[in-house]
């Protein structure tokens, strides 16, 4: 359970950081910010609200120790002695420095903050926020001048969306990550905080339904129908089932080779590793599924869409005709 209601900031420092490949430097603050009560609830609402609700699961890790990932090792630092916050946060600046190489990469500010008083299960933690900022916006603001008043154009950091973001909680150096960069440049999570996703019920339910869209993808429209009603079976009959069943399903469909491909490669890509294993949460996977569960692609782009959550495409079947097909299609209503 992760409530921020009662969280506060207790360190809050804003550094500028530039593109390395354009040896554009670091301006590194001495102070902190003075925050007042406003602007402490405009970050929790908008810095760390989003981050504790909706950030990617991840965690550390590094190719032979450890101890050699910078970022966990400042963030620990810094839970151990706060009073170290300013000289550590300038290290971890100077890393991402180090690690803004990429062409395509925007200097800008990074802000720092210590959150307190976050509770895990009931328990209070910190929490050491990171944030980079690459683009600002325009906005509009009014001034009062000799007769009325006046819009003056200003350009400042936008608030309303996290544009690369990672949430560190001190009891187990966990990691709440978001990042909107491009593919080209995904220098925040692999080169920065060099983080891997971490293995949850969440995150192999995302991967399963990955799969589940895949296996649609390869089978005719009337093997899709029936597959999708095992499944909807399957992932009815608890709370939580097995990788591995949702696996025996798709293979009364699909020959059991492709499904281990399909599968070997959902492991290499994520880093995850005995998939096959993992408990999934039925409730995620069905929200995760639910756009591939609901559509049925029929071919030549027309498809059929189920909005109705008590109706279900029972039979489908597809004739060709001169000028293209013709689907029969029975929809079941449930009482």
């Amino acid at each position: 359970m992760f409530d921020v209601s009662s969280a506060r900031i207790t360190r809050c420092v804003v550094h500028r950081v530039g593109n390395r490949l354009r040896e554009e430097g670091c301006e590194l603050s001495s102070t902190e910010v003075t925050g007042t009560a406003d602007l402490h609830g405009t970050l929790l609402r908008h810095y760390l609200a989003p981050l504790a609700k909706g950030g990617e699961e991840f965690e550390f890790y590094h190719e032979s120790d450890i101890s050699l990932n910078a970022v966990r090792q400042f963030s620990a630092r810094t839970f151990d002695n706060p009073d170290e916050f300013i000289p550590l946060s300038q290290s971890i600046a100077r890393h991402l420095y180090a690690a803004s190489n990429h062409p395509s990469i925007a200097g800008g500010e990074f802000i720092a903050i210590l959150f307190q008083d976050i509770r895990i299960n009931d328990e209070a933690r910190y929490a050491l926020g990171l944030y980079r900022i690459e683009q600002r916006e325009t906005f509009l603001d009014v001034e009062r001048s000799e007769g009325g008043l006046n819009l003056i154009e200003l350009n400042g950091i936008p608030v309303n969306s996290i544009q690369k973001g990672v949430l560190v909680i001190d009891s187990n150096l966990a990691l709440h990550v978001k990042d909107s960069g491009t593919q080209q440049a995904k220098y925040w999570v692999e080169s920065f905080l060099k983080a891997r996703p971490r293995q949850t019920e969440k995150s192999t339910a995302k991967l399963a339904a990955s799969f589940v869209k895949q296996v649609c993808a390869r089978i005719d429209v009337e093997s899709g129908v029936s597959l999708r009603r095992d499944l909807e079976e399957v992932m009815s009959l608890g709370d939580s089932l097995l990788y591995s069943e949702v696996e025996e399903v798709s293979q009364k469909y699909l020959q059991k080779e492709e499904v281990n491909r399909l599968t070997r490669q959902l492991e290499e890509q994520s880093g995850f590793s005995s998939l096959s294993d993992s408990p999934v949460n039925s409730a995620m996977l069905i929200r995760q599924a639910k756009s591939v569960m609901r559509q049925y692609p029929l071919g030549d782009g027309v498809g059929v869409a189920i909005s109705n959550p008590r109706a279900r495409l029972d039979k489908c079947s597809l004739t060709k005709t001169k000028s293209g097909f013709r689907a029969v299609i029975d929809i079941e209503l449930e009482d």
